[in-house]
C-alpha cells in the first residue's frame, strides 16, 4: 500500500547551597541507573531485544502504541481539576500530565492554590492526546513512570543546569552528591569530604553506591522534606565512616536522549526523484516538526507531534497534527551513522510502506 502523504531534606534553597548547583551537565552515568521502560506489553510491530546502555536497563521492542524509553522531563508543573500539565524548560510546548493514583494524596499536601506553577522533575514517556476531555487540546500526555521530585519553592528550578544524583536530609543538614565516579559528603560548619565510588548495583527500584567506607542506598519511595513543600522519589540511606544518615534523594536531572536533536532532511537525489523535500526537526523538548516541501511551488504540508528514543539505534516520531488537524501517524526510525531510515510509517492504525528504498533522512 503506497503511503498517503508521499505525494501531498533541608530546605531545598539550603540544599542548593550546599551541593553548589553544578554548572556543568553531567553524563549520563551520572543520571542513575533506574529502569526507564514503561510498564506494558502492547501488540508488537517489529522484533524484540533487550540491551545495556549507560548502565539504564532498556527493552527495545517496538509496539505499534510505541514501547519507548522513559526520560527525564524538567519543567514546570502546573496541577488542578482542568490542568494537570507540565511545561519542559525552555519551551513553549505544554504536556498533559498523568501520574499515578498512588502519588496523587501526596502530590495534593504539597500543591499550593490557585494553579500556581511548581518545579517538577519527572520520569515517563509520551504518548498522543486523548480526543476528548480536558487533555484533548494539549501537545501531548506525558505519563509519569516516577517523579524524580516535585516543589513549588524552586520556581527558578528551570534557571539552573541539571543536577547530578544526590542525597540529603535534616537533623543533622547533610548532602551527599554523585559526581565524577565519586561521592561528596557536606555538612554544615564542616570540611567536604569525598571517597571514590568502586562499584554500582541496580536491582528492583533499589540503587547503591559503595566505596571503601561507604555505602549509599536509594529506595524507590515517596519522601518528604520536613522543612519544605516538596516530594522526591527516593529515599536514601548512607553508611559513611561508621555513622548513618538518613533522608531523601533524586537521581541526575539530565535527559540522557538528547542526542538525538537536530535537523534532518532528504538528499537531492531524493528531491529529484520525488519532487518532494522533507524536513524533520527534533527538538530539546521533544517536539517534532515534519515539512514537506514540493519542487513544483505547491504549498509546503506540515505535521507536528513528538519524538522519544525507543532505544540506542531507534527513535520513535508520532506525528499528531496534520495541517492543524488531528493524526496518528508513527514512524520508527533506525539510525545509520547520520541517517534516519524507516520504510513504513503506521497512520491512525494502518501501515503504509514507503517505497523500496523507504524515507532517507541525513542530519543537516
Amino acid at each position: 500500500m503506497t503511503h498517503p502523504r508521499m505525494r501531498t531534606a533541608l530546605p531545598i534553597a539550603a540544599l542548593i547551597a550546599l551541593t553548589g548547583c553544578s554548572t556543568s551537565t553531567p553524563s549520563s552515568s551520572t543520571s542513575g541507573m533506574i529502569d526507564l521502560t514503561p510498564p506494558k506489553e502492547p501488540t508488537q510491530l517489529g522484533s524484540s531485544s533487550t540491551t545495556t546502555a549507560n548502565t539504564e536497563t532498556v527493552n527495545t521492542s517496538i509496539q505499534t502504541s510505541g514501547k519507548v524509553q522513559a526520560f527525564m522531563m524538567r519543567g514546570m508543573v502546573t496541577l488542578g481539576h482542568e490542568s494537570n500539565s507540565i511545561q519542559p524548560c525552555g519551551s513553549t510546548q505544554q504536556y498533559w500530565l498523568t501520574t499515578a493514583i498512588s502519588d496523587r494524596s501526596a502530590l495534593e499536601k504539597i500543591t499550593p492554590n490557585g494553579y500556581q506553577v511548581m518545579y517538577g522533575e519527572m520520569i515517563g514517556f509520551l504518548e498522543p492526546a486523548p480526543e476528548e476531555g480536558f487533555a484533548a487540546n494539549y501537545d501531548g500526555r506525558f505519563t509519569v513512570k516516577q517523579i524524580n521530585m516535585i516543589s513549588a519553592e524552586m520556581s527558578g528550578g528551570c534557571k539552573q543546569q541539571p543536577h547530578t544524583t544526590r542525597a540529603f536530609g535534616n537533623e543533622p543538614g547533610w548532602a551527599a552528591e554523585i559526581k565524577n565516579k565519586q561521592v561528596t559528603l557536606i555538612q554544615m560548619g564542616k570540611e567536604r569530604q569525598n571517597q571514590a565510588i568502586t562499584s554500582t548495583s541496580s536491582i528492583s527500584g533499589k540503587q547503591q553506591y559503595t566505596g571503601k567506607d561507604f555505602s549509599l542506598t536509594l529506595t524507590k519511595a515517596q519522601c518528604n522534606d520536613t522543612m519544605s513543600d516538596a516530594l522526591f522519589g527516593w529515599q536514601s540511606t548512607l553508611e559513611w565512616q561508621g555513622k548513618q544518615f538518613k533522608g531523601c534523594a533524586t537521581i541526575g536531572a539530565t535527559d540522557v536522549t538528547l542526542n538525538w536533536i537536530g535537523e534532518y532532511q532528504s538528499g537531492t537525489q531524493t528531491t529529484q526523484n520525488t519532487g518532494l523535500t522533507t524536513t524533520l526537526v527534533l527538538k530539546p523538548d521533544h517536539s517534532a516538526t515534519t515539512t514537506y516541501a514540493y519542487t513544483n511551488g505547491d504549498n509546503s504540508l506540515v505535521e507536528t507531534g513528538f519524538w522519544q528514543q525507543a532505544n540506542q539505534n531507534t527513535v520513535q516520531v508520532m506525528m499528531t497534527r496534520h495541517q492543524g488537524r488531528r493524526l496518528n501517524g508513527e514512524r520508527l526510525f533506525t539510525l545509520n551513522g547520520k541517517t534516519l531510515i524507516t520504510t513504513e510509517e503506521v497512520v491512525n492504525g494502518h501501515a503504509y510502506s514507503l517505497g523500496r528504498d523507504g524515507l532517507r533522512l541525513e542530519k543537516q
